[in-house]
Formats: C-alpha cells, structure tokens, sequence
C-alpha cells in the first residue's frame, strides 16, 4: 500500500519536534514533558503547554531522563495527543514514520520504541536514525560544494538537553567507536543558572521550566572568561540586566527590563515617596550578572563546577582521532554545530578560538552553526522522508509482526 504521508519525528529530552514530509518547513515544537501547577489538578501535557498562561512554580515530569526514555506511557501520550492535530482526517496506519534515536541507543530501547511506533501509535512504516546523520545531511543539501559533505563526512556537535555529544559521521552512518560524549547538556546549564541566581538573586529552584527561558534569553559565550570577569565586578558591569518576574496575567515569561522601563519605574517610585501616599508593589526582578556567560562557560570548562572531564574541544578532538587517520582531513573540515545550547552567542567562535590549537597546521578546520541547530536534524529527517530511499530502510508493520526484531538488523548493514 502506498504511503500517504511520512511524519517526521525528533524526540529529544527537552522537546519534541514534530511534522509531515510533505511541509518540511513548518514543524511543530514543544516540550517533552507534562507539567501541572502545584495546588491544581489539572495537567498539561505535551504540546498544550504551549498555550500556558502561568508558568510559575510548574511541577514538571518528563519521559526523558539522561537522554533515554524511562517512561513509555508517558511518551506515547506526549507523542499521540500531537499527531490528532497534525494528521488531521488521516490514520497513522496510512503513513511511514521517521524516528530519531539516541546515540549508543540500547537494543531494548530501540525495539520498545518500535513497538511503540508500529503496535501503539498504528504507523504503517518506521526508521530510526541518530540526530547527528540526519544533520549532516540537512547540511549536506544547504552546502553540497563541500568534499566532506559529497562523501556523507563530518563531525557533529550535538549540544542537547542531555548530554553534549561529539560524533563523527561517515558515509551519512555515524561511528559508534569514536562518539566522545560530555555529560553536561542544556539541562545541567539550567540546574547550574539556578543555583547561582537562587544563591545571588532570587530564589528560583522551583522554577526550572521559567529559567530555561531566562537562559536561552540572557546568556552568551565569553570570548576571554577572566576579563569579562574582571568589568563585571561592581555596579558598571556592562553585562548587568534586570529580568522581571512574569505576573501570571498579561506577561506570561516575564522580560528583560530596558533601561527606559527601570528609569521610569525609579521615577514613579521617587513620586509617589514625595506625595506621601502608598508605594507601589515592586514587580519582582531578578539580577543577572556575570552568570550571563560562567552558566555556558561550563561546557568548555567542566572542571569548574567539579566535574573531571574534559571540555568541549578536547572532546571533539578526541572524537577524530577516534576515527580511522585517513578521515581525519575531512573531519576537521566539516564540523556541524547542532543542538540548542549551540544557539548561545559566540558559540562557535570559542569553540574555533579553542578547537585550532589542538588541530595538526596541515589540516584545515572550518566549523559550521546550522542555520536552526534545533531544527537542523529534523529537517534531515524530512529529507530522507521524502526521498526514494525510505521505502528500503523503512521496516514495515507486517515485517515487525513476522520477523519480530531479526527485521530492524537492515539499520545496521
């Protein structure tokens, strides 16, 4: 039977990416995970905390947990409530499915997440793939001129929710023996913004979903971590902001105060202090300092927050040598930035400024910031969708029902 359609799935510890083949330009994004607010009943699950009005002091569960699923039933009801809406009149059993899997995944897990596809959601068709071959080959189609990318070649850098990975790709297949992994990912970086703006600021240990927000707003990349230290001592610091709390009501994230917002603020106060009359409830403010940049600085400085591993570019490092020495020019070559903590400002910089001294002078580096890092492996799955090699990667339904797991051993010849 022919397929209708082939949704695109990239399912990550933070968020879900969801969408046709057929639209590769407009997926649906939103969190992996449900979240209710305390003293309430009611939950919110999946896409429907988009439309959250409050999300202060959330008590949040997610399926997702050190960049493996540990709770199916929960997944598959993230995953079902989002494909009602974007199927609309079809039935999942017209359609294929591509999936993205953790790197290193377990057998186990891959084959519950078959079962999940295939017996549960009712898809016709499903193959997996890891985010980092997917990318390359979005990035192969936005820059086909590249020698790595004509032989499927390159190394990945996956800033994820999880885990930070370094992963060499060869012929669109990454190689398993050379991955390098950092266990520090957007949700550690958030765990570490929260302890040091509760212990300076604002107590915000309850507000995990809030200062994710907070951080992709606020911070950034330091291009020399002791001077930026040293002009954000005392009351001048240029990287000083102020962020006002959300009110529940009409501002639902908060924001950052401008300068003509806190002047006039200061103004109405010094007003109302000489008309003697009653003050005005402060909004809640939180103070972001030097934060703005020591909360990223972790992944290229582990050791700084107590953790013994190397930083990020002596993952990377290690990651090519792992791989077989004739790979190594175009690895160097051709390294890919994905993920959402790639999107910090001045990322890939320091990453280049760190990265050439551990390269040989005979290599040339070049490192490339996909145009969406979120987006980036989604986009590549929805290449492969569309393309006529789904239908001889894709297991079918009648396939897994047969053979059981002796037909998923295709994705590994």
């Amino acid at each position: 039977m022919a397929l209708q359609d082939v949704v695109v799935m990239d399912v990550g510890g933070g968020s879900v990416k969801m969408g046709s083949a057929r639209q590769a330009d407009t997926p649906k994004v939103f969190p992996n995970a449900s979240a209710k607010l305390k003293g309430e009943r009611q939950t919110f699950v999946g896409e429907a905390m988009l439309g959250m009005k409050d999300v202060l002091a959330l008590s949040l569960r997610r399926p997702v947990d050190r960049g493996y699923v540990v709770d199916w039933s929960l997944q598959r009801e993230i995953l079902a409530r989002a494909l009602k809406g974007l199927l609309g009149g079809l039935s999942a059993s017209s359609c294929g499915l591509v999936l993205t899997e953790p790197y290193l995944n377990l057998p186990a897990l891959r084959e519950a997440a078959v079962r999940m596809a295939l017996d549960e959601l009712g898809f016709a068709s499903i193959y997996m793939a890891p985010p980092a071959a997917l990318a390359l080959r979005w990035h192969a189609q936005q820059m086909p001129g590249l020698p790595a990318n004509a032989a499927g070649c390159g190394l990945v850098v996956d800033a994820g929710f999880s885990f930070t990975h370094a992963v060499p790709v060869f012929d669109w297949r990454v190689l398993p023996a050379a991955i390098r992994r950092i266990d520090l990912g957007g949700k550690a970086l958030t765990n570490f913004m929260k302890e040091l703006v509760s212990y300076r600021s604002v107590n915000m240990m309850d507000e995990t979903y809030l200062l994710e927000h907070i951080k992709e707003q606020l911070c950034f990349v330091s291009q020399d971590t002791a001077a930026d230290l040293r002009a954000a001592r005392g009351r001048a610091s240029p990287f000083r902001r102020e962020y006002v709390l959300p009110d529940g009501l009409a501002d639902t994230w908060g924001h950052v105060r401008t300068a003509e917002e806190a002047a006039a603020a200061a103004a109405a106060a010094q007003q109302q202090q000489r008309q003697g009359g009653p003050q005005l409830p402060k909004q809640p403010v939180l103070m972001v300092n030097n934060e703005r940049f020591m909360v990223p600085e972790a992944l290229f400085r582990p050791t700084d927050i107590g953790m013994e591993e190397a930083g990020l570019a002596e993952a990377i490092a290690a990651a090519v040598q792992a791989a077989h020495p004739h790979l190594h020019g175009l690895l160097w070559s051709n390294v890919l930035l994905t993920g959402g903590t790639a999107r910090c400002p001045g990322f890939r910089e320091r990453l280049f400024a760190e990265l050439r001294p551990l390269v040989p002078d005979d290599y040339e580096l070049a490192i490339y910031l996909a145009d969406d890092p979120v987006l980036c492996a989604w986009r590549g799955a929805a290449l492969l969708a569309a393309s006529p090699s789904y239908p001889r990667l894709a297991v079918t339904r009648q396939e897994w029902r047969s053979r059981g797991t002796a037909a998923l051993a295709k994705w590994e010849q």
